[in-house]
């Protein structure tokens, strides 16, 4: 008995998904319906996928890493979560004027709900948060522990609580992913 689901098996759950694909049993799974996943990607234990996820090619979600994705989540190519990251695509409003609560009617509620993007070769650092509405540019990465509440410019290194710009970050990369891709 294997602790990986079987292509067969994310298929008959109804998640459109590619080749060499690796999703771990122990991750839970959600309205699988609105779930597409890519080629060669790998999701570890105790993960959660929920609502509407698009997943690209050469990505792997460490373990405990939780995608929200009622309004939507997309992660490009050669993208990564470290382990214990939270990606949101809603949040409540907590300023006391509305309740709080996905167990209350939606007219008692102000849900900021908005698409998050992940876009190419970036990554997030462990145990980081992504609130609604923010692009994480191509090629930026945010270390461990950031709260990342704005957009991370392309290629750029970021960090902290909230999250700022450090750095700009080496396009290397593109390269390797040639390389990558001519061997493959």
């Amino acid at each position: 008995m294997s602790n990986i689901y079987s292509k067969e098996e994310l298929l008959q759950m109804g998640i459109k998904v590619g080749d060499k694909v690796s999703i771990s049993k122990k991750a839970s799974i959600y309205s699988p319906e609105t779930i597409e996943i890519g080629n060669n990607v790998r999701i570890d234990d105790f993960c959660i996928l929920s609502g509407n996820i698009k997943i690209g090619n050469n990505v792997h979600i460490s373990a405990y890493t939780s995608l929200y994705g009622r309004f939507g989540i997309e992660i490009g190519n050669y993208c990564g979560c470290s382990p214990r990251c939270t990606v949101l695509s809603g949040s409540d409003d907590f300023s006391g004027e509305y309740m709080i609560s996905p167990m209350v009617p939606e007219k008692y509620t102000n849900v900021d709900g908005r698409k998050v993007i992940m876009k190419d070769y970036s990554q997030l650092g462990a145990n980081s948060v992504v609130m609604p509405g923010v692009v994480v540019g191509e090629g930026a990465v945010c270390g461990s522990l950031s709260f990342v509440n704005h957009d991370l410019e392309d290629w750029t290194i970021n960090g902290g609580i909230p999250v700022k710009k450090l750095r700009n970050r080496e396009r290397k990369i593109l390269d390797l992913v040639k390389e990558y891709e001519n061997e493959v």
